[in-house]
């Protein structure tokens, strides 16, 4: 049986170890705010530390980054502010990186190796022994991969014009790349989506979000000091435990939380 004075640090140690295994079987948290939550929940349930000063030792805890020197505090706690992030396709890529061309392909693609041009008069340039074709022994029941264009039915040629449409559920974002010999085809398109986009909902957050999901604090006023100067809170909420996901399962739902501050 315990002391009277051990009982309140044994029921801190046991909301530690509960909170800790919530944060590690949390999906949503990446390895970066994972270590944010777990330095929170330290600071709040077993550091020794001054009331009302646990976003402080949480902050001393995670050090400073050994490139710049600043306290990995400040950039965890911007990272985890709630916003939503377009996807990469939906980038200012250049041609040779953009996605491939969407439209529809007219006919299959077939594989034309381009022969280098040579810098000599082609009277002047010896012909070479052709190569005998190389020998690939594969098995029997070995069939060929078919290439991406003809599989997808699209003309997967380099992009350069990007028409970019919101979901009329989530307001998330879709982009379609299309390439210079189908400009009309990306005209329609954008003409096609654009009541679309403009009756599109705010989009629904799918970053950040994970403290005011385990602990209570004034969180807005919190990003507010680290986050980026054009950040404002979305209106589905703080909390990832708050925001409507109607594409993926329900995330893992925090039972209560914490009071941090």
């Amino acid at each position: 049986m315990s002391a009277p004075d051990e009982a309140p640090r044994l029921d801190r140690a046991e909301k530690h170890a509960e909170t800790v295994h919530r944060i590690y079987s949390d999906r949503r948290a990446a390895p970066p705010a994972r270590e944010l939550l777990l330095a929170v929940a330290y600071a709040l349930s077993i550091a020794p530390g001054e009331p009302g000063r646990v976003l402080n030792t949480a902050a001393r805890v995670l050090g400073r980054s050994p490139g710049t020197g600043r306290p990995r505090f400040d950039a965890l706690v911007a990272d985890d502010a709630p916003r939503y992030e377009p996807p990469r396709a939906a980038g200012n890529w250049s041609p040779g990186q953009a996605p491939g061309c969407e439209a529809p392909r007219l006919r299959p693609y077939v594989y034309r190796p381009r022969q280098a041009p040579s810098p000599l008069d082609d009277e002047a340039v010896v012909p070479l022994r052709p190569l005998p074709e190389p020998v690939v022994h594969v098995g029997p029941g070995y069939v060929p991969p078919v290439d991406f264009r003809n599989e997808r039915q699209i003309c997967g040629a380099d992009s350069h014009h990007k028409v970019l449409e919101l979901d009329p559920r989530t307001g998330w974002t879709i982009a379609r790349w299309f390439c210079k010999r189908h400009v009309d085809h990306a005209e329609r398109v954008a003409e096609q989506v654009r009541e679309q986009n403009e009756a599109a909902p705010e989009p629904i957050p799918n970053a950040g979000g994970l403290l005011p999901a385990y602990f209570k604090a004034p969180w807005e006023d919190v990003y507010r000091h680290y986050a980026p100067a054009s950040w404002e809170p979305p209106s589905y909420g703080l909390s990832a435990d708050d925001w409507p996901d109607p594409g993926n399962p329900p995330p893992a739902r925090s039972p209560r939380r914490l009071r941090a501050v």
